[in-house]
């Protein structure tokens, strides 16, 4: 009696297929899970602005009005600086609001009255690790952006960074937002309504890493913190002339061009955070929206969708 003899292996054919099936499947799998990332880090981007709408509630809550883009050791017309901060220059609207983040003991550290930039930690030898400039908190950081822990060495000093600008208003001369230099806005000032009025929304750091310092931030001259602390949603880039919008940017940006502009590293569009507390994800094609909604008593019929 015949024995059939059994077959071992697989025959070429049958190898391209399974590698044919598992190159579909991965070419699947690897678009799901980047949506899945995607849709990950937007929330946390989510959470990171409702934290700072809590914080700035807390501060607006104790002062009686929100905190300044920062306070100008310069003049400015028809501003005056808020007299009780009038002596602390260039302090940022991130650093007043440290306590109501859980960062007291950050905050206790920072000599508000002196120059903000280079201050080093009590305690420890001044060197540049030790620069409270160059603290991280991942509170003002998008996870979206990948470029280490977000600090840099400017000279020698460590410098921490945020992915966080405070809104100005249309731009940085019209003084007409909710953070904008030597501001003193108090709830009653913002007669569009808190669900109406932006103030806080997402822009990168700058390719160089020289703009968005959470710390501290005088911006370019005249040194009313844009794109440095603070924006409007219709600014004139220094380098073109020409006034700019909420739209896709990049960070290979040699030419400066992006950092005048509010856009994030989320697809279609970005996250920001109403004067209410409330945050919202904005597609590009809300530009106009996005202006109108910048002013706090423009007396626009705009509104979030």
């Amino acid at each position: 009696m015949s024995r059939s003899s059994r077959r071992e292996g697989f025959t070429l054919i049958e190898v391209l297929v399974v590698i044919a099936i598992i190159a579909i499947l991965l070419g699947l799998l690897v678009p799901a899970v980047q949506i899945v990332r995607e849709s990950a880090q937007r929330a946390h981007c989510q959470h990171n602005l409702h934290q700072i709408g809590l914080a700035l509630h807390e501060y607006k809550t104790t002062s009686r009005a929100f905190p300044p883009a920062h306070v100008s050791p310069y003049a400015i017309p028809n501003q005056p600086a808020p007299p009780a901060l009038a002596n602390q220059p260039y302090i940022s609207w991130m650093t007043r609001i440290l306590p109501g983040l859980e960062q007291q003991n950050l905050y206790n550290q920072i000599a508000l009255t002196q120059w903000p930039w280079w201050q080093y930690f009590k305690g420890m030898p001044a060197t540049p690790e030790n620069t409270i400039n160059g603290a991280p908190l991942a509170v003002f950081q998008c996870p979206s952006d990948r470029r280490s822990d977000l600090t840099m060495m400017y000279g020698n000093y460590k410098v921490a960074l945020t992915g966080y600008l405070g809104v100005s208003g249309t731009n940085q001369y019209a003084l007409d937002g909710i953070l904008h230099v030597n501001s003193q806005v108090r709830e009653r000032h913002i007669l569009d309504g808190l669900s109406n009025t932006l103030i806080v929304g997402e822009r990168p750091p700058s390719k160089n890493l020289v703009y968005g310092w959470w710390m501290a931030g005088s911006g370019d001259n005249p040194y009313y913190g844009t794109t440095d602390v603070v924006l409007g949603t219709g600014e004139k880039n220094a380098f073109t002339g020409q006034k700019d919008f909420f739209r896709q940017g990049q960070l290979e940006d040699p030419n400066e061009e992006h950092r005048w502009h509010f856009w994030s590293l989320h697809n279609g569009g970005g996250n920001f955070l109403m004067a209410d507390g409330s945050v919202h994800f904005l597609m590009y094609d809300a530009a106009e929206l996005l202006h109108q909604l910048a002013t706090r008593a423009g007396g626009e019929v705009a509104s979030v969708p």
